[in-house]
């Protein structure tokens, strides 16, 4: 049976996903404030030693649709684990498990490339103005851009800052899946609303910025009706020491299969 990996729990119930992982529990404001001036960062040694296996169950191994590459992507080809280039804001593990729609037997070697926006909102590299409008030195960096291979199990993780949103778009996270260079799907994975305003409304990172103006249902890519949007949610825990794990199964064939959101 194909086991997901995820932090120990104490109090488990079954996501989305048929992941049995536990309920979020949302840190204070004042706990969340404290752990960004103290100089907080995601301690992911002691995550990897609180690993617990968990049974991966119902439609987790239902094939990944694709959804538009977007204006932002950059080939900054980085393999690296850290993305955040001294980016701040709220610590966020990203972790993919790729497997096999067809066996759910987990592929090893898939090179994972994401990209997104930093707490303001903007993207990194020299790409189309739109994606960094009026911020010069963004387009000199190559922050939250990196690309990791999936191990013997399947796994790849990214150490991150939870991206920051710009109008029109709900928060999100891009990913293209390669095996042997050839691309086997392009995608775009996002977060439930009521942790994106939680963590908008108390972390000391976004409170400066206003209200976004676009949440999962108004989308201009995904939006809609929450079952459409559904299979693009990451699972999350936004766990006691103020960081937040987000994990998502994706999907492929040997070849290219696409389905469209």
């Amino acid at each position: 049976m194909l086991t997901l990996f995820t932090t120990e729990i104490t109090e488990a119930t079954e996501n989305r996903d048929g992941i049995a992982i536990d309920k979020l529990v949302p840190v204070n404001r004042r706990e969340l404030l404290l752990g960004v001036a103290a100089g907080f960062s995601l301690p992911v040694k002691a995550i990897a030693q609180a690993i617990t296996p968990l049974d991966i169950t119902k439609n987790v191994c239902t094939l990944t649709c694709a959804q538009t590459l977007g204006p932002c992507y950059y080939a900054a080809n980085l393999i690296r684990q850290d993305i955040t280039e001294g980016e701040v804001g709220l610590p966020t593990l990203i972790s993919f498990l790729v497997v096999d729609a067809d066996t759910c037997v987990p592929i090893e070697n898939a090179a994972i490339d994401i990209w997104h926006t930093n707490a303001k909102g903007v993207y990194s590299a020299p790409i189309n103005q739109m994606c960094n409008p009026g911020d010069a030195l963004a387009r000199t960096k190559t922050f939250t851009r990196g690309i990791q291979m999936t191990d013997p199990r399947g796994w790849a993780h990214f150490n991150t800052v939870f991206p920051g949103w710009y109008s029109g778009r709900t928060t999100h996270i891009h990913a293209t899946v390669r095996r042997n260079g050839s691309e086997m799907v392009t995608t775009q994975f996002y977060f439930d609303d009521s942790l994106t305003n939680f963590i908008y409304k108390n972390h000391v990172n976004y409170l400066s910025r206003p209200n976004r103006d676009t949440t999962n249902s108004s989308d201009n890519v995904i939006g809609g009706a929450a079952s459409r949007v559904a299979p693009f949610l990451f699972t999350t825990k936004l766990i006691n020491d103020r960081s937040l794990v987000a994990l998502k199964v994706i999907a492929i064939r040997s070849s290219r299969t696409t389905c469209n959101a």
